[in-house]
């Protein structure tokens, strides 16, 4: 016995489109508007989503004219010394 083959169609087929709710992944509830869409494309966030930074303890020395200035920058902006190397480690490594 064979199985004969459908027959071929020529015509193209429509394009797939993506649904409007596609951000969101089907187990999670809907109507929790606190929850952010999970656009970070890793299979982690999709299961137990987005990660939440841990702070950790960083010791460095630094000449004291920088760490002068580090407190100048941080106070000028409300911030910490912590807050502002953070912020500025973060821009330097773009995440």
């Amino acid at each position: 016995m064979t199985a004969a083959k459908p027959a071929f169609d020529p015509a193209p087929r429509p394009a797939l489109s993506r649904a409007t709710d596609a951000i969101w992944h089907p187990t999670l509830p809907r109507e929790q508007a606190e929850r952010a869409p999970l656009n970070s494309g890793a299979t982690s966030d999709a299961l137990l989503g987005p990660k939440e930074d841990k702070l950790v303890e960083l010791r460095l020395e630094l000449p004291k004219s920088l760490r002068r200035a580090l407190r100048t920058e941080a106070e000028a902006r409300g911030l910490t010394v912590d807050q502002l190397v953070a912020m500025v480690v973060r821009s330097y490594l773009k995440r």
